[in-house]
């Protein structure tokens, strides 16, 4: 009798290999799927330190407000939408969600895009259904962007959960350690950073993960780091397991930097994982995001996870090929999204 239900799941089994069905999963095996994606705040504002006098700023304020409108977020979002609905992670962390409003310049401002509300319409017309749990809104610039107009830029990140997954803890906090600089002119602008986390329970499991997501300083090593060793130091205090994704702004190579504060530190790094020191190139493409071929050649966003509690069993980019351009040939970002899958230890 033994034998005879042996070759019965056998026959079952090949069956169902053959139909293309997915084998159930092991008892016990726990798996949360992350992606990070850094969706591009819309244009280059590195110019803007550039001018050297205030009509300067003005000029250079009004060419970043229209490279927004050129690199068409709601385009792009559509393009992201259907890249997250053939991946279906449960939990997105997002940088660069950006919120640009404008008005005239003694008048209210009123807001023209909202990159997060924006991207939420376009997933659930994909037929996804997430919710932000948690958002840093990390500052606002104001500035006129011609004689008779201004526009403002909000920058934030966000950590979007699948509906139906359970969340508690949600949390956002800014960096001490912030940059700053001083116009030829005498205006200073400052500019703050932060990070999100949520704890999310795996689906039928008691579990939970803590997620965290942050977009930390670009071009200022000493604010890097110094932020990177913040939230490292903030996630230490973490009761669960803990995966920390986003755009960290440091190679692999720099052991002085955030990638060394978390490698170093008992995290592994998703990518290097499942496929070596090669390829998982994140970033990055023109401002205007027209570029051919791609230009990403560089890799600095990252899933960091800690390999006591957590495993990567897969990791791949998305973003990243020509066919994920709009119609109009924009890339979806100028970066690459990174998906993970984690398997709970």
């Amino acid at each position: 009798m033994a034998r005879r239900w042996a070759a019965l799941l056998v026959a079952v089994g090949l069956v169902a290999a053959a139909l293309g069905l997915a084998a159930p999963a092991q008892a016990g095996t726990r798996q949360l799927k992350v992606a990070t994606y850094n969706i591009y705040l819309g244009a280059d504002l590195a110019p803007l330190a550039l001018a050297q006098t205030p009509q300067e700023l003005v000029a250079r304020a009004g060419i970043a407000y229209d490279q927004v409108v050129a690199t068409d977020f709601p385009s792009r979002a559509r393009a992201i939408s259907r890249l997250l609905r053939n991946e279906r992670p449960e939990v997105v962390g997002l940088q660069e969600v950006a919120l640009w409003k404008k008005g005239p310049l003694s008048g209210p401002l009123h807001t023209t895009y909202d990159f997060l509300d924006i991207l939420l319409r376009e997933l659930r017309k994909a037929g996804l259904h997430y919710r932000a749990a948690a958002v840093d809104t990390t500052g606002t610039i104001t500035l006129p962007i011609s004689a008779t107009e201004r526009a403002s830029f909000t920058n934030r990140d966000a950590i979007l959960v699948e509906d139906g997954l359970p969340v508690t803890n949600a949390q956002s906090h800014l960096y001490a350690a912030k940059f700053s600089f001083t116009t030829p002119f005498g205006v200073t602008f400052t500019f703050p950073r932060g990070w999100s986390a949520v704890d999310v329970a795996l689906k039928g499991k008691p579990t939970r993960v803590r997620v965290a997501t942050t977009h930390l300083q670009p071009g200022v090593p000493p604010i890097r780091n110094a932020q990177g060793q913040e939230l490292y130091a903030a996630l230490a205090q973490s009761p669960y397991p803990v995966t920390a994704l986003g755009d960290f702004n440091t190679l692999p190579t720099e052991a002085t930097g955030p990638y060394g504060t978390f490698t170093n530190g008992g995290y592994h790094d998703a990518w290097l994982t499942t496929h070596g020191p090669w390829g998982g190139f994140t970033a990055i493409q023109d401002p205007d995001l027209r570029n051919l071929p791609s230009k990403l050649s560089a890799r600095i966003d990252y899933v960091f996870y800690q390999p006591a509690h957590l495993s990567a069993v897969s990791a791949h980019l998305i973003g990243d090929k020509v066919r994920d351009r709009t119609p109009t040939g924009l890339w979806p970002s100028d970066h690459a999204g990174l998906v993970v899958g984690l398997r709970l230890q």
